[in-house]
């Protein structure tokens, strides 16, 4: 018979804790998953953009149909342009803007907010 001093491990209610923990970051890492994706593919499109050679002479409309074929491309459904899109002209320089929040249901009534916002900076010609 071994005493309690040589005996090492986890009990059950232990593993129970542990593995209700885990699973809570893993569920909340599926869910909170798909928006920064999105966000990747929006941030590189405003980067594609602005890095076109006469991304400095482009007019909201222009910007904005841009965006709008790129988000066709990679699939970006829920990101309403007109309203989401901005372009400050100082002079020399254009900053192009988008700045948008999602929300992410996570269980009943409980829901998590994220904003996103990326900014560039172009030179104007």
């Amino acid at each position: 018979m071994q005493s309690k001093l040589k005996q090492s491990g986890m009990t059950f209610w232990g593993l129970l804790v542990v593995a209700t923990i885990f699973g809570f970051f893993v569920i909340m890492g599926f869910k909170l998953l798909p928006p920064y994706l999105e966000y990747g593919k929006v941030k590189t499109a405003i980067e594609n953009i602005a890095h076109q050679p006469d991304a400095g002479n482009m007019s909201m409309i222009d910007f904005k149909n841009a965006m709008d074929r790129r988000f066709d491309i990679d699939d970006v459904d829920d990101i309403d342009t007109s309203k989401v899109l901005k372009i400050e002209k100082k002079p020399g320089v254009v900053i192009f803007n988008i700045a948008y929040e999602k929300r992410v249901p996570l269980a009943y009534n409980i829901t998590a907010l994220i904003n996103f916002d990326h900014s560039v900076q172009v030179n104007a010609r």
